[in-house]
């Protein structure tokens, strides 16, 4: 009886310090963190918000890999924003102030499929309006 009491405790205890860690950051917490550029620092401390400026290019590499294939290959491509953003763990940003659950602020779409041309492999990012 007591070893489930210890395992109760334990759990509760556990799902409470996870639900503190996802609250949503106030609108001070670019005051209080580092806010790093995208591509453009080696030395990024561990508690940072990364900022990727509208129009500013950054590379995306996309990795194909499983058992089906005889090596796994990948590819780095250039893209870009049309508006900025702010990324801090889970949370997004447009303003810096007002943080939503990244996946509340933009959708994620990926897709893909096998034809007689090849494979395709598509990912979709769009603003949730």
């Amino acid at each position: 009886m007591k070893f489930i009491r210890l395992i109760s405790i334990s759990l509760l205890l556990t799902s409470l310090v996870g639900c503190a860690s996802m609250s949503t950051p106030t609108s001070s917490l670019i005051e209080t963190k580092p806010v790093i550029k995208i591509g453009e620092s080696d030395d990024v401390p561990k508690d940072h918000i990364v900022f990727i400026p509208a129009n500013k290019k950054f590379p995306v590499e996309f990795a194909i890999k499983g058992n089906v294939f005889n090596k796994p290959s990948s590819s780095k491509i250039m893209v870009s924003f049309k508006q900025d953003m702010y990324l801090y763990k889970y949370w997004a940003s447009l303003d810096g102030k007002t943080w939503v659950n990244s996946h509340k602020l933009m959708s994620v779409e990926p897709s893909g499929g096998f034809d007689a041309s090849g494979g395709k492999v598509e990912v979709n990012l769009n603003l949730v309006q």
